[in-house]
């Protein structure tokens, strides 16, 4: 007769730290003299464990998944002998995920292999950096799950509220880039099923709430904008300025960074004015039409073409390719070395670059109506919302007013 099997959680168990310095917490299941680990997903700073108590440290929600884990062992343990007329080994733990024949096939897919091949197949209608976000989001969630597929079963609310808290903690990301990986998962999960993959009740997300944090969007004004472009590059430093002139080009054109990526040489055509960009945009789309952008009418210098021509011409190809393609994490990255060295300690994204680029218009006297349709903003509020108007230059146009005196106020009484 078999024993019953003896389940301990462990902390380190191969006295190791991987290279950010955490080690693994699994479930052991012990039967005299074999032994089976189960891995619980959760990975640990050595200052995270309890060693007293056994259990993670200030985490009710991971705590409670391992609880949660290791009831599922003893419940299949105990309810085994009803199922298949024997006593169970520990060998039997191979069969916890047998399902029925009839519905192998239809659920053979893991939640994570299914997100790579519709991530592959929407690969057409996303942006480049979409496209890469999206597949580094599926790469999040097999690192927090100890390197394995993640099952559709495995995605419930305590493992979306681990994966939440793995995000912040570990890769440090902004509350608005997690809220962003929710969305994609969501997103691919909903579409599972719709495809008859896993029930919609089964969803997460239909508890777990990830929310967008406010941010407080820098500017850059036109003297910091003239730094930009007076920065010489050393020769080690030549690479620099190719993400200088990609953020210089989303200024002066307002164009999105998902634009400016995709920009290919079939989208600039030569007229008797000058170049003018023709181009769908992937995020309007479904809203406007084909984008005409008059690049010549753009920041006009007094010697020939305009400054977003100069940059086109420049980066002018004779193949298919895009002119400005990278990552949106690497031009990120690249931009905040470049603001270093013009001096600018603001905190500088790509996509300050189109709200310091609506500014300058507004600043310049342009309608927000034009700054509108040049933005191709649906509504004009959100233009609006682009709008920073410095204080210096508040001041600048209070000053110009002709305040009234005591005399002139008096006679105004009398008109």
């Amino acid at each position: 007769m078999s024993s019953k099997i003896a389940y301990r959680i462990m902390y380190n168990r191969a006295n190791k730290l991987d290279k950010k310095g955490r080690a693994p917490v699994v479930i052991e299941a012990y039967q005299n003299p074999v032994r089976r680990y189960f891995s619980t997903g959760i990975k640990l700073k050595p200052g995270e464990w309890d060693t007293k108590k056994n259990q993670v440290k200030s985490n009710p929600s991971y705590n409670a998944a391992i609880s949660k884990q290791k009831s599922a062992l003893e419940d299949f343990e105990l309810r085994f002998p009803a199922t298949y007329g024997r006593e169970f080994i520990l060998a039997d733990f191979d069969l916890l995920n047998d399902q029925p024949e009839a519905t192998k096939a239809k659920k053979r897919l893991s939640l994570s292999t299914f997100m790579l091949e519709q991530i592959e197949r929407d690969k057409v209608k996303l942006s480049y950096s979409a496209y890469i976000r999206y597949k580094r989001t599926v790469g999040n969630l097999v690192d927090f799950n100890e390197g394995q597929s993640v099952e559709f079963a495995t995605l419930d609310y305590t493992f979306v509220d681990g994966f939440d808290h793995y995000l912040r903690t570990v890769r440090k990301y902004h509350q608005n880039t997690i809220y962003k990986e929710h969305q994609v998962i969501n997103q691919y999960f909903k579409r599972a099923a719709l495809m008859d993959l896993v029930k919609a009740s089964k969803n997460p997300y239909l508890h777990f709430k990830s929310k967008k944090q406010a941010t407080v969007k820098d500017v850059l004004y036109p003297a910091e904008i003239q730094r930009i472009e007076q920065l010489t590059f050393s020769d080690d430093q030549q690479h620099l300025a190719f993400y200088r002139d990609a953020f210089l080009f989303s200024l002066y054109s307002l164009l999105r960074i998902s634009d400016v990526t995709e920009i290919r040489q079939r989208h600039l055509t030569a007229t008797d004015k000058g170049l003018l960009y023709e181009k769908v945009s992937h995020k309007t789309r479904n809203t406007n039409p084909t984008h005409r952008l008059p690049l010549y009418d753009l920041h006009k210098t007094s010697d020939g073409p305009s400054k977003p021509e100069r940059i086109m011409q420049q980066y002018a190809r004779t193949d298919s390719a895009p002119l400005f393609r990278r990552s949106h994490p690497k031009l990120n990255e690249q931009i905040k070395v470049v603001m270093a060295l013009a001096g600018i300690r603001k905190n500088v994204t790509f996509h300050t670059a189109r709200h310091s680029g609506i500014t300058w218009l507004v600043i310049l006297g342009l309608e927000l109506p034009h700054i509108q349709r040049l933005a191709q903003h649906a509504n004009i509020t959100t233009t609006m919302q682009y709008v920073h108007l410095a204080e210096h230059i508040t001041g600048e146009r209070l000053s110009k007013i002709g305040w009234m005196n005591e005399s002139q106020i008096k006679k105004s009484e009398h008109i």
